[in-house]
């Protein structure tokens, strides 16, 4: 039966994977195509990585998995890594523990039952409007729309009826609005919460959301309010982390309680983490408040610490920057020639084109498909967003060459020129 026997909840029509190496993935006929969603953004290093296959057979020699409860020297170098990375040369604030997760999507879930553990008479849950934390039954409620259209009061009383935290959603900091007025808005909305908030989760750099990098000044207030309001602030850094060209956004200056991680931590297998600021209260050492079969992989841990090798030896964080810039200036060129491009977005190499209706400025959701499928048809594999489906997400792994980038640009202009036709 094949296909017709799966149930894929976030499936899109697109090609049968037999096999990837490098940047690109051949289909059952053979063809080959550049990557650029790096799998869900998971493949820094690209497919079958020479060293990364070589290194799991060596860790699967030995270990691949073990229950929570018991230590690994794998989990151990894994958490003394992250913490390492956390630390600058001017630290104001310090990360000290890790909590592993199978996910990105349980390791918010951690964070969140941290804070809870920590404020137990708050419910409350800030996300920032256009955000995606995953798709568990309790990120679905942070994610997209969410809770956006859901009045206050109703969110209040669902908070104290015993059905667990509840959402409150903040504005995103708009461009289009000084930014004065984005702190007014964001002051008033976190008073309007008052103690009743828990946590405030933010992507520094939105990725369904369109690629939206949030400005660095509303983050330091959002850092600020927390500490006169008693919330905690938690940066999901699951798709920014290494993509864009650091590590971490600044978490020594801006303070976040928490950091979640996931995607491409391990360089395609399955893992999360939480790292945490010195002055979170953890989980207590008994009882099962965070307890996952799956989340000390001595597999994952290993791969984690040896993706963050790779990246050190090679330059990529810097190469992330590089090839982030080439691909923008490419792309901006391409906007001089089609109208449709409304505006560019690039961090690193997390990177989004907006299009819209030329002359009207409405977005054009149908014409970012009819990009997507057109590049598809010409060998180049981009995706779109969920939230805003009319950014084209151009995402390759860290180790894309300067030829490569060139012949994503030619492809991409290509499709542009295949939907413009149409």
């Amino acid at each position: 039966m094949g296909e017709q026997a799966l149930s894929i909840g976030g499936g899109t029509p697109a090609i049968t994977i037999v096999r990837g190496e490098g940047v690109r993935v051949w289909d059952t006929s053979g063809r080959a195509y550049i990557d650029c969603t790096s799998q869900s953004w998971a493949l820094y290093l690209g497919h079958a990585h020479p060293e990364i296959r070589a290194h799991v057979g060596e860790v699967m020699g030995d270990l691949w998995h073990t229950h929570q409860g018991f230590h690994t020297l794998q989990r151990e170098a894994f958490a003394d890594r992250l913490i390492g990375l956390s630390k600058a040369s001017d630290t104001r604030y310090h990360y000290d523990r890790v909590v592993p997760a199978v996910s990105g999507a349980l390791a918010l879930e951690s964070a969140i039952k941290l804070a809870a553990l920590d404020r137990p008479d708050r419910r409350l849950i800030g996300r920032v409007r256009g955000s995606f934390h995953g798709t568990t039954l309790g990120m679905a409620g942070a994610s997209w729309p969410g809770t956006d259209d859901v009045p206050t009061e109703r969110r209040t009383l669902a908070a104290f009826a015993g059905f667990g935290p509840a959402w409150a959603s903040l504005s995103f900091p708009e461009p289009d609005r000084s930014p004065q007025e984005n702190l007014r808005v964001l002051d008033e909305e976190l008073t309007r919460f008052g103690d009743l908030l828990l946590a405030v989760l933010v992507e520094p750099v939105q990725g369904s959301g369109g690629q939206r990098e949030v400005p660095r000044y509303w983050l330091e207030r959002l850092r600020d309010r927390a500490a006169r309001q008693g919330f905690m602030v938690v940066y999901d850094e699951i798709q920014t982390y290494i993509r864009c060209g650091r590590y971490f956004t600044d978490i020594d200056q801006l303070g976040p309680h928490m950091v979640a991680l996931g995607k491409g931590l391990a360089g395609g297998f399955a893992c999360g983490a939480v790292l945490m600021r010195d002055d979170v209260p953890g989980f207590p050492r008994t009882g099962t408040y965070d307890l996952h079969t799956f989340a000390s992989s001595a597999l994952a841990h290993s791969v984690a610490v040896k993706v963050i090798d790779i990246v050190e030896r090679d330059g990529l964080l810097l190469a992330a920057r590089d090839s982030g810039a080439r691909l923008r200036a490419g792309l901006q060129a391409l906007q001089h020639r089609f109208p449709e491009i409304h505006e560019v977005r690039q961090v690193g190499l997390h990177i989004g084109v907006e299009f819209v209706e030329p002359g009207t400025n409405a977005y054009a959701p149908d014409f970012a498909a009819s990009v997507r499928h057109a590049a598809l048809e010409r060998g180049l594999l981009v995706g779109l967003g969920g939230y805003k489906p009319e950014v084209v997400k151009v995402k390759p792994p860290l180790i894309v060459t300067r030829e490569e980038i060139d012949v994503i640009l030619e492809r991409f202009g290509a499709a542009l020129e295949a939907a413009h036709a149409r």
